[in-house]
């Protein structure tokens, strides 16, 4: 019973984080199920849905489509979809049903694509992973599409654009539908840093054939981080994991480092003892690039602070200090929210439910962080501008 979730809702699943990646690319998205997870995503997870143009389809799975198997009523479903509406790809969707019949979506895409004529993908998603997942299977997918390996591939650095970067994680199920990506791209660009690729946000599909002339992937989240070790494994680009936070002079600095040399660009550890007790759940490279923005900030104002930082999503090995936490379930949240070893917490306002009153009475700092992934469309509206003099003031407060 510990995976039961009694006060937070279930986080962003893996066939939203596809969609989210391809929503903004012009083609046709199709998740087979019956329309609850069709429901689910464009209702709780998508924040541009509203207004917006994107072809989103459910396909109307029904209890002897699924006993029987019959592919062929889908595959005309979507023929007709395709002609009617012309997109520029079409990607099918796997759900939870579908899953238990062993649906094979790599095949059909094949029949979809040899009778439309268009690129189309098939991913097999299941509802039952992350978002992160889902992120980085779509960004793979493109790749392979639309950017396969050029002979030149697998060379060094110097063989690539000069400061040209791809952003890698920049979904709206981590940075909301607002500014942030925006103000990312525009940070990077005047300090003459060119972006090829946004993957989840302000991208279009003409731009994925230039992702393998980037000198650099930066993942901001980590949604982002599968496809940047397939991108070094397949076009030899590097990359550096740091979300641009505050005045974003952190991420600057690691590039530029490596842009001038210095491959060996990551955080010190610092895993303090001493001071007050910070720890920020949420997703891994965002919360590693809070902690490394408050360690600096602390420095600066002479205040001595111990962070740990608690991974609700897929937790990265690589990325992890000596006493991070990969948070497995709501159970182990409340555990260790309540256990005395935090003084101040930094997580989605929806994680507060989770504290008790001996803890709140003990003095212990809530601050509220919105994540999509998380809070859905309850909290928002209310996503943080990362790169903002009031993020600036609310790590102050933190602190």
């Amino acid at each position: 019973m510990s995976k039961l979730c009694v006060n937070l809702p279930p986080f962003a699943p893996d066939y939203s984080g596809v969609a989210s990646t391809l929503f903004e690319l012009g083609g046709m998205i199709v998740i087979h199920d019956a329309s609850g997870c069709t429901g689910n995503y464009l209702g709780y997870d998508e924040p541009r849905w509203l207004g917006s143009k994107a072809l989103v389809f459910c396909s109307g799975l029904r209890h002897m489509d699924a006993i029987l198997g019959n592919d062929d009523l889908l595959i005309q479903r979507i023929v007709n979809a395709v002609n009617d509406t012309h997109p520029k790809f079409v990607a099918l969707l796997g759900s939870p049903v579908p899953m238990v019949i062993g649906t094979d979506y790599e095949g059909i895409a094949t029949e979809l694509e040899a009778r439309t004529g268009i690129p189309c993908f098939g991913f097999d998603t299941k509802g039952l992973a992350y978002y992160t997942k889902g992120v980085s299977m779509a960004i793979i997918a493109l790749l392979k599409k639309f950017c396969p390996k050029k002979a030149a591939a697998g060379g060094t650095a110097a063989a690539k654009e000069s400061h040209a970067i791809n952003l890698l994680g920049t979904t709206p199920l981590d940075f909301g539908n607002t500014d942030n990506v925006k103000r990312f791209v525009s940070l990077f660009q005047s300090n003459g840093i060119k972006v090829l690729n946004s993957f989840g946000m302000e991208n279009s599909l003409e731009n994925i054939r230039l992702a393998a002339d980037a000198g650099l992937n930066l993942v901001v989240s980590g949604s982002g981080y599968e496809a940047a070790v397939y991108m070094k494994k397949t076009y030899g680009i590097p990359f550096v994991c740091e979300t641009p936070v505050g005045d974003g002079g952190i991420a600057l600095r690691r590039i530029q480092a490596f842009f001038d040399g210095d491959s060996d660009s990551e955080m010190p550890e610092l895993n303090g003892t001493e001071g007050e007790r910070i720890f920020i759940a949420g997703d891994q490279v965002i919360s590693n690039s809070i902690r490394n923005y408050m360690e600096e900030l602390s420095r600066d104002t002479g205040k001595n602070v111990s962070v740990r930082v608690g991974t609700l999503f897929d937790a990265i090995p690589a990325l992890q200090r000596k006493n991070d936490l990969a948070i497995k379930d709501e159970l182990e949240l409340r555990t260790f929210l309540n256990s005395a070893e935090c003084d101040r917490i930094v997580a989605d306002p929806l994680v507060e439910q989770l504290l008790t009153a001996k803890t709140k009475e003990r003095g212990v700092q809530f601050f509220g962080l919105p994540h999509t992934a998380v809070s859905s469309k309850i909290c928002w509206d209310k996503t943080k501008l990362f790169l903002s003099e009031e993020f600036k003031s609310f790590i102050t407060e933190v602190l």
